[in-house]
């Protein structure tokens, strides 16, 4: 009886191995990259990805622990997701990671060719939202030159030939200077057994279904896909044969994509592109009104939000709240818009968001009785040559933007009220004086305009020092010259040497004095003389 009860409350003290994530949803940028996610645990665990875009390490471990992730760029036009998941001996956690759709991609298919000497036809898909250019070789030749978005490029390779010849290897570039994608060819001389799947793209509707490919090749085979959910009814063989690919219904509610690699014995590389829809999505938001009209003296409305999980307000305005910013389930916002005293009507739209779901509220307020302005300080700025940072300052009631002269640098181009900003003037080539303007503009309508005198280039020419007081034994001295100008460099005595004896603009001017021959005081000049007739002299004492 004692021995029962003791195993007993052994048994009930066994701790339960806990994991979780902190949070459950991660996204990432469409370029990809490595970053951390924290894992909680109270024990031993192991983790594994869904995708094989997305790699994670550790792969096991115990206790709480820092996960590195690592997501390759998205070149597929489109968000995509994956699941990193955490397991013990008695939970599993969860941990979606979307990637966002990148704004320029391009995407070929297949990525490697492999042909014997014979060479041929290639057909590569292009999957893209840009113009792109294709970069081959001399022994390569593609059906286009350049092209724009999805098409067909057909890559003809030719023949090896010559009794000394060697197999080629080289990357096909397909892309421009924002993004691109490559094809590997690899040719040899040795007979090559190649391989072909047909068709080269499966898709599945979400529920998932089992389809087949049919595989041409002489050689043995394989077949491989990193995705748990992806299976093969076939993974190895001798020739041709028909693989059956089945797909599981999609737990998730954005489309997914994997890739099965048929690999022949001689490594030439096929691939099956396998892509399924994404499940319907059951979350909801609703939002209503979508619009609303206030007076001038101000007042407050109600929104109404209908969601089945989290909801956020994405709204940032000086003359328009909200009760709250951010909620979950059903709820009721007030609105509230203070009074406008601007002699101008005034909207603002702003979204009340839920995952991917999104709704725009559109308010409008009616023309107060102030009338607007916008003023600068000053009426007119004046600059010399040479330009650089130049302050202002701006009175305002509304919102602007600045337009300036091309030769204006706008450091601050728009905003609203009273602000006190920098300009950057380029410096004057000219020698003759010029004119400039920065206007600000309110709705389309000059509201000041500041005018922007520069005068012209001033030609330089000067010498750091007018006069060197050299030792009997002579030496090297610096002069440094200062100008915008072209100059020529002479002196009139023979002890006296100058390098170099011409230049542009600023630089240093080495000197050198002989030693003295006798005790007798001596004085040499250096004379600079400028493209413009300008002269500067330095007078060199030696005693």
């Amino acid at each position: 009886m004692f021995v029962a009860v003791v195993a007993m409350s052994l048994l009930g003290c066994q701790k339960t191995i806990e994991v979780s994530f902190d949070g459950t949803v991660q996204e990432i940028e469409a370029q990809g990259g490595s970053f951390d996610v924290m894992l909680k645990s109270n024990g031993e665990w192991t983790v594994s990805s869904s995708a094989e875009w997305l790699a994670v390490t550790p792969a096991s471990g115990s206790g709480n622990a820092t996960l590195t992730l690592t997501a390759d760029a998205n070149t597929i036009g489109e968000s995509r997701s994956a699941q990193i998941t955490a397991s013990t001996k008695d939970n599993t956690a969860v941990l979606t990671v979307t990637q966002q759709a990148p704004l320029y991609y391009l995407n070929v298919t297949p990525k490697e060719i492999r042909c014997g000497a014979e060479g041929g036809e290639y057909a590569i898909q292009v999957s893209s939202n840009i113009d792109w250019t294709v970069s081959v070789p001399h022994w390569i030749t593609s059906s286009v030159d350049q092209g724009s978005n999805d098409a067909t490029v057909t890559l003809t390779i030719s023949r090896v030939e010559g009794e000394f010849s060697e197999s080629r290897d080289v990357e096909v570039f397909f892309g421009n200077l924002v993004t691109s994608d490559k094809v590997h060819v690899v040719q040899s001389i040795d007979p090559v057994n190649g391989i072909e799947v047909s068709p080269s793209v499966l898709e599945f509707v979400c529920t998932g279904e089992t389809k087949t490919v049919a595989i041409t090749t002489d050689d043995s085979w394989t077949a491989s896909t990193m995705v748990e959910w992806l299976g093969l009814g076939q993974t190895e063989g001798q020739g041709d044969a028909s693989v059956s690919v089945t797909v599981g219904e999609n737990p998730e509610y954005t489309q997914r994509q994997a890739s099965v690699a048929f690999v022949t014995a001689g490594g030439v590389r096929t691939t099956l592109i396998v892509r399924q829809e994404a499940s319907p999505d059951p979350h909801f938001l609703e939002v209503s009104p979508l619009s609303f009209q206030f007076g001038k003296e101000g007042g407050e409305s109600e929104i109404n939000i209908a969601c089945d999980t989290d909801w956020i307000i994405g709204l940032s305005c000086d003359w328009l709240s909200v009760s709250q910013n951010e909620g979950t389930g059903n709820s009721t916002v007030s609105l509230i818009a203070e009074p406008n005293v601007l002699m101008e009507q005034r909207t603002i739209v702003f979204p009340v968001k839920s995952g991917d779901l999104n709704f725009d509220v559109s308010v409008t307020q009616e023309a107060g009785d102030e009338q607007i302005y916008a003023e600068f300080l000053t009426d007119t700025l004046f600059v010399s040559f040479n330009g650089g940072l130049q302050h202002l300052e701006l009175t305002s009631n509304t919102s602007w933007t600045l337009q300036g002269s091309n030769w204006i640098s706008l450091i601050t181009s728009y905003g609203e009220g009273d602000v006190s900003f920098d300009i950057a003037v380029d410096s004057n080539p000219s020698q003759e004086e010029r004119i400039g303007y920065v206007n600000v503009i309110h709705a389309g309508q000059l509201l000041d305009a500041l005018v922007v005198v520069q005068e012209g280039k001033q030609e330089i020419l000067e010498a750091d020092v007018a006069e060197i007081d050299v030792r009997p034994e002579g030496g090297e001295y610096t002069v440094h010259i200062t100008s915008n100008l072209s100059w020529t460099v002479s002196v009139d005595v023979n002890w006296l040497r100058c390098e170099p004896m011409s230049g542009f603009g600023s630089k240093d001017l080495k000197v050198t004095v002989d030693a003295m021959s006798g005790t007798r005081p001596r004085t040499g000049r250096i004379k600079i003389g400028g493209s413009n007739g300008a002269e500067v002299s330095v007078i060199v004492n030696q005693h």
